[in-house]
C-alpha cells in the first residue's frame, strides 16, 4: 500500500475547531460549557408556544376510563392464535382437527364481541383485540381448508398409486 499524507485543511488547522477537540487519552475532560457559547435555546421545547393550545386527541381515539376489555375479545384472539399454531404444527403433531374447530369459534366470538363493544363503548373496550381475533380466526380457517385439501390430495394420490399395484 502506498503511504498517504494525513488529511488536513489546505490553509492549515482551523483555530476555532481546536477548542472543540476531544481531550487526549488520559487527560481530564474540560468542565461542561468550557469554550462553548453561554445561553442559547433550550435543547427541547418545554411546552406549546405562547398563545397556542396543546395538541388535543380526537374523541374517537380517547379511551373511556371505566371501559374494560371485553372477555369474548380475548377469547377470540386466543382461539384464533391457537388455530394458526395448530395448522402450522400439523405436520409435526397432527392437530388439524383442533385448529379447524377453533377457527369458526374465533370468528364468531370476534364478530360478537366487536358488535357488543360498538354498542356500548363506555362499558367495553378492546375492539382491536376483537378484530385481531376475527382476523386470526379467518386466517386459521383459510389455512385449515388448504391443509385439508392437501391431505385429501395426498390420500387420493396414495390410493391412485396403490390401486394400480393390486
Amino acid at each position: 500500500m502506498s503511504e498517504q499524507p494525513p488529511l488536513a485543511s489546505p490553509s492549515g488547522p482551523d483555530p476555532a475547531f481546536e477548542q472543540y477537540a476531544a481531550p487526549a487519552w488520559g487527560q481530564a475532560s474540560p468542565e461542561p460549557g468550557a469554550g462553548q457559547p453561554q445561553g442559547g435555546p433550550a435543547p427541547y421545547p418545554v411546552g406549546p408556544p405562547a398563545g397556542q393550545q396543546p395538541y388535543q386527541v380526537p374523541p374517537q381515539y380517547m379511551s373511556h376510563p371505566g371501559a374494560t376489555t371485553h372477555p369474548l375479545a380475548v377469547t377470540s384472539l386466543v382461539l384464533g392464535i391457537s388455530s394458526i399454531v395448530g395448522i402450522v404444527l400439523t405436520p409435526f403433531l397432527g392437530v388439524t382437527l383442533l385448529a379447524g374447530v377453533c377457527s369458526p369459534f374465533a370468528i364468531w366470538l370476534g364478530v360478537r364481541s366487536r358488535r357488543e363493544i360498538r354498542a356500548d363503548p363506555r362499558r367495553y373496550g378492546g375492539e382491536g383485540i376483537a378484530t385481531g381475533g376475527l382476523v386470526t380466526g379467518i386466517v386459521g380457517l383459510v389455512l385449515g381448508v388448504i391443509a385439508l385439501l392437501v391431505v385429501a390430495a395426498f390420500v387420493i394420490f396414495l390410493v391412485a398409486i396403490f390401486d394400480g399395484v393390486a
